[in-house]
Formats: C-alpha cells, structure tokens, sequence
C-alpha cells in the first residue's frame, strides 16, 4: 500500500507539473543562427519586418508568422551579443537595443500563440500575467538582474525606465493590446532614436482613438498609461498636463491648464490586423 500510495502521488505531482507547464508559455529562445559579424544596428531584419506587417490598425501576425525564421534570426542576433560588447556602446545603441528587444519578442510571443484574443491569456492560471513571466534570453546583458531569463516587465520596468529616464519610452514598447501606443513601423537606431521617439509619443498623443483633448469641454480623457505611470510624465515636463501639451501639437495650447482630467477604459483586446 505503501508503494501505491507513493506512485500514485509521484504521478499526481508530474500531472501537475504537466499542467502548469501547459498553462504558462514557453521560454521564447531562438534556436537560429545568429547573423555572423559585428551586430547589426541597423536592426534591419526587424525594421524588414515591422515594415512589412506593421498596419494602422495593428500587426497582421498572420502574415509575420510567415516570416517566423527572419524574426527568429534577428532574435538570436541580440542574444549573440555579448556584455563586453554591449557595454562600449553609446547610450542611442543600448536604448535602440532594449526597446527593439521587447517588441521582437512580444511579436513572437504572440505569433508562438496565435490565435489569441488578448495578451493577457497567455500567462496562465499557474504562471499569473504574462509580462511577470521569465521568457526574455538576455539575462547576460543585465548582470544585475538575478534571473536566468528576463521578464518583459524586466525589461521595460528594471532596465529602460530607470536607466534611460524617458517617459517616451511608454511609446516605444507595444503590448501588443488595442489601446497601447501603435507599434512603430520602422526599427529603432541610435542615429535617430530622438527624432524616432518624439514622433513616436507625438504620434500616440495626438491619436483621437487613444487620447481624446476635448478643447471646446475643456476635458482631457487621457489614456490609462499617463496615469499608471505618472511619475514619468512628471518627472520629464513637471506635471501630466505639460506633458499632454508638449506633444499635442496643434490640438494643445493653454486651455490645457484649465483642463479636467479623466482616464480612459483600457482594451487588452490583441493589436490583431490579420483579417
């Protein structure tokens, strides 16, 4: 009965095991090949890509799957990178790097899991939100990171927000979610990541599907991220609404002092524009 009972447990616990395995995604190492020579930072087979199924109303993941192997290449050419190396480029080239990193796996992320109907079903009941996760093989380029892999929020949270100090970063990274800044259609690059920003964050804030700045009502319903992560905004313009005005263009001025503010709905619903 003994030996029974100790199977019959050993079994249970490898069931479980298997269960959570099932229910949480996989590590997303790339097994390809990296690109041979010195890193490419142009990023060009990501700026390939997002060039190609990049559209105004979200990401044709089922087009890019179709090119699953050039992402695959590009990932594996940031994960070649070596800590020597990184740490003699410029603060552009790390930047550009970090940001190009969440995207590209986020993308594979989601082409691993399509069809899905949000990013938010991928972490599973064992594993809790995806972006907690440990999925990222970039480990070795954030030496004080004490994981073995790297969580987007890892990467978005402990590595770019702290160290670069650029509220615009909150449009550079997608989510791959309806209401996330638009994923950009071209690769970042240190030779013009402030110009790539800027337009990136203009972009998003003067995006009437994403930002209403209502003039004639003197309202501003703002999207939930410049309340999230306010102290961003903050920091960088002094308060949420300089910010707003900094990047409203011709939809800003000073009615924007007097304005109230309200935050909109957020949709987690797949940025999917396959159909």
């Amino acid at each position: 009965m003994k030996i029974n009972l100790l199977v019959c447990i050993g079994a249970l616990a490898l069931a479980s095991a298997c269960s959570c395995a099932a229910d949480g995604p996989a590590p997303l190492g790339s097994t390809a090949l990296a690109p041979a020579g010195a890193f490419d930072q142009s990023h060009a087979l990501l700026d390939d890509l997002l060039g190609q199924y990049v559209k105004p109303n979200g990401v044709d993941y089922q087009g890019l799957a179709t090119k699953s192997e050039q992402l695959d290449t590009y990932l594996a050419g940031l994960q070649a990178v070596q800590l020597e190396e990184f740490e003699t480029w410029s603060r552009d080239q790390r930047f550009a790097f970090w940001a190009n990193a969440y995207n590209g796996y986020i993308l594979r992320l989601i082409v691993d899991s399509y069809p899905v109907d949000s990013i938010r079903d991928l972490g599973g009941k064992i594993w809790g939100r995806v972006w907690d996760h440990e999925l990222i093989p970039l480990s070795h380029l954030a030496p004080d990171i004490d994981h073995e892999l790297l969580s987007f929020n890892d990467v978005e949270h402990v590595i770019l927000r702290p160290t670069f100090k650029d509220a615009r970063v909150h449009s550079a990274v997608n989510c791959a979610s309806a209401s996330c800044p638009p994923l950009a259609t071209s690769a970042f690059v240190a030779e013009t990541l402030d110009q790539q920003l800027e337009a990136a964050m203009s972009g998003f804030v003067q995006d009437t599907t994403r930002n209403h700045l209502n003039q004639k009502d003197g309202e501003l319903e703002l999207s939930s991220i410049f309340d999230w992560f306010g102290e961003d905004f903050i920091r960088d313009e002094g308060s949420v609404k300089d910010y707003i005005k900094h990047f409203a263009g011709e939809r800003g001025g000073d009615w924007i002092d007097d304005a109230d503010v309200s935050f909109l709905d957020y949709s987690w619903d797949l940025n999917d524009a396959s159909e």
